[in-house]
């Protein structure tokens, strides 16, 4: 047993050896989406957390990685966000990754071993299955958690099935006092667990639930068992079916739901019926090729049904993996375990190889990340050869085989470490990319490259004209320039296209504005917050940006729902606080802004706020207690110097409130309010020459302040 441990322990060491720069690797592609900007990750609550679990998230269920995603962010947290704005650090999001993915090949060797009985031969197919370079794309990638989850806990499930699949062979043995053949069962099992049959079928149907929320790809995963039950096991078809139709039962709503998230009107280009079988051949030839020479790997292919349609030679393709598939057949006898592995290679990528039309299809049809599963039958494969080999001739191909697989890993992992790296590598293969031209764009864009990044932009809008994201992110870019007109033009452009498209509304909204058209960028302002109720941080922009416009109603339903989706911001709440109190709803801006305060007493402006709101409220004494907070922190504070006047002023005390007023002065002498209110104290002190000269003083600036047009900030 030590030595199958040893191999075990060889097996974690050579997958975390190949995929250890991940570490250092920074957040790529729809990172920000699913991680970083997502706003249910932003602060991770219960109800934040159930609310993955309660419907779909950006056309997807798959509740379980953004549960660990949650239970991650809090220790992924950076003391301050970075020069992006990115609050979260990579490492441990990857590190999840890269932990998951060894499991996936531990549970890949407890399988092999199962099957073939030989520990050398498992630990090589396992190895094929760590080290092999199509797993660098879900591993290396954050967001590619969904796919090494589901494959893990999948791999979980056929392992704990195959272990109760073969219990009766272990009976055997028992009942005929040892002298039996040897079950495969016996090969691999927990000593710690319980050995009935019937808890290790539990425990297979738990982890196969588990990784139907973690993707619903896993659907495949009865498919997979069944072949193996069958066709190596060799128990009856009875026997082998029965078990795993409750598992076809518990995953057809988990399909359903996520079809109905992924509606075909999200697709482009649907292939017609005739047609499907053609893209699938096709996507299976692919998988081969890329099988067989793992190099030219990439995020997109282009391989989108629309393309490969357009392709003559696509009407032969076919060919390859029907005519293997007839030839595995005719020698399945004497080659079974060399057939299965074919099925299950096959059966893996059944789901997205687009026999059934889904979302991603509009960029490509394959994609590395949908072979996680499938490559436990090339694993098979290698496995079983060197079972059925032997000599130094077979373990030295098998060694130099896995020795080139892990070298070409760790060189294509290295292409995954920025965006910048992994989307010029992107149009290494694929030049017509407009995906990997607009992402391109926006790391160059974020790195202030702003003109190569336009050119990116136009470039992807030459090979996709209908594409809304490029139209926005050009705008975007044009608007930091100054150019509002075209700006204005492709925002306009990117909602003719998808006019609920993220953020465009609001981006046409603050073009408007800059242009002077104020009752134009209002109405983009709301129908931006209308369209993205998930969104915080757009709910939060879209009411403030509406406050400034003087339409406090809107603003205040923004806040609010900026604060229902993360209740733990606190500036958030401080705004929906300044938002109440200029509406005269005292009360509950008070109360607000007492809430920002226990959750960031250091966020020294709601101290003010909240005694601006006492005051206005009547509540005197405590706001004055409030102002004087504030100057502990800020001794140079005028508006708090300023509204403890008013206060002293209230209260009759006319020579402490002018002391008061005069310190506001000092530290601000352009303040209107404070100069005009010591005016006032001193002309009812009796002096009246200082009283007009600060009233005149006030006048003045009055003047200048209306003509600069309506200030922005904080309530006084």
């Amino acid at each position: 047993m030590y030595r199958r441990h040893l191999k075990l322990f060889l097996l974690i060491t050579a997958t975390v050896v190949v995929f250890s720069q991940v570490r250092n690797h920074e957040f790529v592609w729809d990172d920000d989406v699913n991680v970083y900007e997502n706003p249910y990750l932003q602060r991770s609550t219960l109800s934040s957390v159930t609310r993955f679990w309660i419907e779909p998230y950006k056309q997807l269920y798959v509740p379980l990685p953004y549960t660990l995603w949650a239970a991650l962010a809090p220790f992924a947290e950076r003391p301050a966000p970075d020069a992006g704005g990115i609050k979260f650090s990579p490492l441990l999001f990857h590190v999840l990754n890269l932990i998951i993915h060894a499991l996936s090949a531990a549970a890949a060797f407890a399988i092999l071993q199962i099957l073939v009985r030989n520990d050398w031969a498992a630990f090589a197919g396992a190895l094929l299955f760590a080290l092999h370079p199509v797993q660098v794309e879900p591993v290396a990638w954050v967001t590619g958690l969904k796919d090494v989850l589901a494959g893990c806990l999948s791999l979980a499930a056929i392992w704990q099935y195959l272990i109760y699949a073969a219990a009766p062979a272990v009976a055997t043995k028992e009942s005929t006092g040892g002298r039996g053949k040897r079950g495969p069962a016996e090969s691999w099992t927990l000593s710690f667990l319980p050995g009935a049959p019937a808890f290790h079928y539990a425990l297979a149907t738990l982890a196969f639930v588990l990784a139907l929320f973690a993707k619903p790809s896993a659907a495949v995963a009865p498919a997979v068992a069944w072949l193996l039950d069958r066709w190596v096991l060799m128990r009856p078809t009875k026997q082998s079916r029965m078990p795993l139709i409750a598992w076809i039962i518990v995953a057809t709503p988990f399909v359903v739901v996520n079809k109905l998230a992924q509606p075909d009107v999200l697709i482009g280009f649907i292939a017609p019926l005739w047609a499907r079988t053609l893209v699938a051949g096709d996507a299976i030839a692919f998988y081969l090729y890329k099988l067989v020479l793992p190099v030219g790997l990439g995020p997109d292919y282009g391989r989108s049904p629309e393309f490969v349609l357009g392709l003559g030679w696509t009407y032969l393709t076919w060919i390859i993996p029907c005519g293997l598939g007839v030839l595995l057949w005719r020698i399945r006898d004497r080659w079974s375990w060399l057939a299965v592995a074919a099925g299950i290679f096959v059966v893996g990528v059944l789901p997205v190889s687009g026999l059934i039309p889904f979302a991603f299809q509009n960029v490509s049809t394959v994609a590395d990340r949908y072979l996680y599963l499938a490559m436990l039958g090339p694993a098979l494969a290698l496995a079983g050869f060197l079972a059925r080999s032997s000599g130094r001739p077979a373990a030295a191909i098998g060694a130099l085989i896995l020795s080139f697989l892990g070298v070409v890993s760790v060189l294509q992992t290295r292409h995954w470490r920025d965006e910048r790296s992994l989307f010029s590598r992107a149009l290494g293969i694929n030049a017509k990319s407009w995906l990997a031209h607009n992402n391109l764009g926006l790391a160059l864009d974020k790195a202030g490259l702003r003109e190569e990044s336009v050119a990116h932009y136009r470039e992807a809008l030459r090979i996709k004209p209908n594409y809304a994201d490029a139209h926005n992110n050009l705008g975007t870019a044009l608007l930091v320039q100054g150019e509002l007109e075209r700006a204005v033009d492709h925002f306009r452009k990117a909602l003719q296209i998808d006019p609920a498209h993220p953020g465009t509304h609001v981006n046409l909204a603050v073009a408007l504005e800059k242009q002077g058209a104020f009752e134009g960028a209002v109405e983009e302002f709301r129908r931006g917050g209308d369209l993205n109720l998930s969104d915080a941080s757009l709910q939060k922009k879209v009411g403030l940006s509406l406050a400034a416009r003087g339409d406090l109603e809107g603003a205040k339903k923004h806040l609010t729902r900026a604060i229902e989706i993360d209740p733990a911001d606190a500036v958030a709440r401080n705004d929906l606080g300044n938002v109440l109190a200029l509406r005269g709803e005292l009360k509950e801006a008070v109360r607000q802004f007492r809430q920002a305060l226990e959750i960031n007493p250091a966020l020294g402006e709601i101290w003010f706020n909240i005694g601006v709101a006492l005051t206005k409220d009547g509540q005197l004494d405590e706001a004055a207690r409030y102002f004087d907070a504030v100057l502990k922190g800020r001794p140079d504070f005028a508006p708090a110097y300023y509204y403890l006047g008013e206060i002293l002023a209230m209260r009759g005390d006319l020579d402490k409130a002018t002391d008061y007023f005069r310190k506001a002065v000092r530290s601000e002498p352009n303040f209107a309010e404070a100069q005009e209110s010591l005016g006032r104290a001193l002309a009812l002190l009796g002096r009246k020459d200082e009283a007009a000269r600060h009233l005149q003083e006030a006048v003045r600036l009055l003047k200048s302040r209306r003509e600069a047009g309506p200030a922005k900030g904080n309530i006084r």
